[in-house]
């Protein structure tokens, strides 16, 4: 009888793509914000969800559907190759516009609130500005491949109009929901990715500027005028604009350092509107106090830097375009954490932003989570090159190929 010498290691991980190819620091983090998210949702969803619907288990049922869809959604992206997203980013595009324009017509367009950011398909309302920001984000890094060199080097403004226009219209029929939080981060994200294609930090200076301007005035309008005195002096407004602001900072304000305890929370009994949803991280602090607030901010963190990580680790084998779609995400899921964060800390004013992976709504937590396959995707593809080993490509027609060297100035 022989013995066999052990297997190398190196071997095992080829054998095993999910030691190799899963970044597992990223998997760890997304694990960690989903378990607490689905811990805090139904802690501060109870007594909505019986009194609205007779039974405190709604809408953590709902989600918990919704996390199964995700993960489905999640598997399918995560097989599907990254070079097949930036062929598709622009036909992606057209589809997306459309769809915002839909959701602003009566009768198909679900209204809730004042804002009207649905459609509804019977089962679930899907809200399109959460698949605009990760198709815009699609669409902007295949732009940065096809046009990378003529942002960074040409003097005329011609190459910067397309994307410039592109966020504008986007930006504007998202101001007409409105969701002015939504247009925020993908405003914030695009430029941010420009920066990084090449265009000069002057020149973004100016835009940003001019964004700025326009955006203020429209920030004043209407009802985001009261909120904006709600915010300067919430304690002024107690009983009526500023109602929302003043009690999430009671919730956090009442969880000092270690909280009051999962279930303990007061706000959400009918006090603080949208606990579930808008303010969850006032009930996350109310309930597990600063020391839980800042277990959440690491973990985020963690997810953010990787993101960044896998991004300059794509960048450096040459898989550009997977280079800037994990330094999308890692911008859009930092400013939106961000935003939701400083309407609970009235630090902004409120804006109707989820807390990804963690708030109540289906399109949030699908789209989130299809976002992190294509980055595991990435993390994948990025892994493969570095250690030499050949992904199956289905050969492409000589007319595509053409088109492809043709893009890349061969």
């Amino acid at each position: 009888m022989s013995l066999q010498p052990p297997m190398p290691m190196d071997a095992l991980d080829h054998d095993n793509p999910w030691a190799r190819y899963i970044d597992r620091d990223l998997l760890l983090a997304l694990l960690a914000i989903i378990g607490i998210g689905v811990v805090i949702l139904a802690s501060a969803s109870m007594w909505v969800a019986q009194k609205q619907y007779d039974d405190p288990y709604f809408y953590l049922q709902r989600q918990t559907f919704y996390l199964a869809m995700g993960v489905i959604l999640a598997i399918v992206m995560y097989q599907i190759r990254v070079d097949f997203w930036q062929q598709l980013g622009v036909r992606l595009l057209p589809i997306v516009l459309a769809l915002l324009v839909l959701v602003l017509i009566p009768g198909i367009g679900k209204e809730v609130n004042g804002s009207r950011r649905w459609l509804n398909f019977g089962f679930m309302a899907v809200q399109v500005s959460e698949m605009a920001k990760l198709i815009m984000l699609l669409y902007l890094s295949g732009y940065l491949i096809r046009h990378g060199k003529d942002l960074s080097l040409s003097k005329s403004h011609r190459p910067l109009l397309i994307p410039l226009l592109v966020l504008g219209i986007t930006g504007g029929l998202l101001l007409l929901e409105p969701d002015f939080g939504s247009t925020i981060v993908i405003f914030v994200t695009g430029l941010s990715l420009l920066f990084l294609g090449g265009v000069p930090l002057k020149r973004l200076g100016i835009l940003l500027g001019g964004a700025i301007l326009v955006m203020i005035p429209v920030s004043m309008m209407g009802y985001r005028s009261a909120r904006w005195d709600a915010l300067i002096n919430p304690w002024a407004h107690e009983a009526d604009k500023g109602y929302q602001t003043v009690h999430a900072l009671m919730a956090i304000g009442d969880g000092g350092w270690f909280g009051n305890g999962l279930g303990g929370g007061i706000q959400k009994l009918f006090y603080l509107p949208e606990a579930h949803n808008d303010f969850i991280f006032s009930i996350l602090a109310e309930e597990f106090g600063f020391i839980g607030m800042l277990i959440v901010l690491s973990l985020y963190g963690w997810l953010v830097m990787r993101a960044f990580v896998i991004g300059f680790q794509a960048d450096k084998v040459g898989k550009h375009f997977g280079a800037y779609v994990a330094y999308g995400i890692g911008f859009w899921i930092g400013f939106q954490v961000i935003l939701h964060i400083g309407v609970n800390l009235a630090v902004l004013p409120p804006k109707g932003l989820t807390l990804p992976l963690m708030s109540y709504g289906g399109s949030s937590l699908m789209i989130t989570l299809a976002a992190m396959a294509l980055l595991m995707r990435v993390h994948r593809e990025t892994q493969l090159s570095q250690f030499g080993v050949p992904e199956q490509r289905t050969p492409k027609p000589k007319k595509v190929r053409a088109i492809k060297r043709t893009a890349r100035g061969e």
